[in-house]
């Protein structure tokens, strides 16, 4: 069967679930600093990689819970089964299930679900962004003074790594139209890739936060890379993501000016 037809399955039938345990009472556990897992984000995840498993019982499943792949694995999914978890446990309506396939080092296929809106924004590489089956296409914004940006911030994990979000919107934010954080890093970067954002800054992150994410937006035109400028990989740690190559392009060099300012490390 076709993966992405098996990733779609796979993300509703997490969906399903995670709707089903919504506002209601959660076992909470703590990975680290602010860093939330519940009963349920374990559950979803392993309906994925059951779902996934049966069709493909020989790819490998980098996911944020539980499953890591072997090394030099070909095929590995990449799976974020409850982005959002804070928003989740909070009864903040903002979250969503993302799923990556990467093949040999590329991904090829990238779906993010919102199960309390229904929105499944689904892409193959080279073959364009579908939210809910229908092509999308929208009007790029290119001025960066009419752009809507959206920043996230997590913790950061040594105490002295000072991310670079924060310094990052306080030398964009005279420049900009508007900001938003809304806590949910992949479906932040699913509205960037269908227009309702224009770009999106998140530092300290994970592979499984933004894989889907940035394959979307590759195929809408966009481009996603790290702080840095490295592209996004399963190594990647952080995001800056843009619809329109023009705003990627003025946003990294600001990123830039302020690493410099910081004397924070390229990596």
């Amino acid at each position: 069967m076709n993966a992405l037809t098996i990733a779609v399955e796979a993300a509703h039938q997490a969906g399903e679930l995670i709707l089903q345990h919504f506002r209601q009472p959660h076992e909470i556990q703590m990975k680290g600093p602010a860093d939330y897992v519940t009963e349920v984000d374990v559950k979803a995840e392993d309906a994925i990689v059951h779902t996934i498993r049966r069709a493909f019982p020989a790819h490998a499943f980098l996911a944020e819970e539980e499953h890591k792949p072997s090394q030099g694995a070909e095929y590995v999914w990449v799976v974020d089964p409850l982005d959002g978890t804070r928003n989740y446990i909070r009864g903040i309506p903002f979250f969503c299930t993302s799923i990556a396939l990467v093949e040999g080092g590329r991904t090829v296929l990238g779906v993010i679900y919102d199960p309390l809106r229904k929105e499944t924004f689904a892409a193959e590489a080279g073959k364009g962004l579908r939210l809910n089956g229908k092509r999308v296409r929208f009007t790029k914004q290119t001025n960066l003074e009419n752009t809507v940006v959206y920043f996230g911030f997590l913790p950061t994990r040594h105490a002295d790594d000072r991310g670079l979000s924060l310094p990052l919107l306080v030398h964009l934010r005279p420049r900009i139209e508007a900001v938003r954080t809304m806590g949910c890093a992949a479906l932040s970067l699913a509205y960037v890739a269908c227009g309702r954002l224009d770009v999106a800054c998140h530092d300290h992150l994970n592979a499984w936060d933004m894989m889907a994410g940035a394959l979307l937006i590759k195929e809408v035109g966009g481009i996603a890379t790290g702080f840095w400028g490295k592209p996004i990989s399963v190594a990647s740690e952080s995001i800056i993501a843009a619809s329109s190559p023009s705003l990627h392009a003025e946003i990294l060099s600001v990123a830039r000016e302020v690493l410099k300012e910081h004397r924070l490390p390229t990596r």
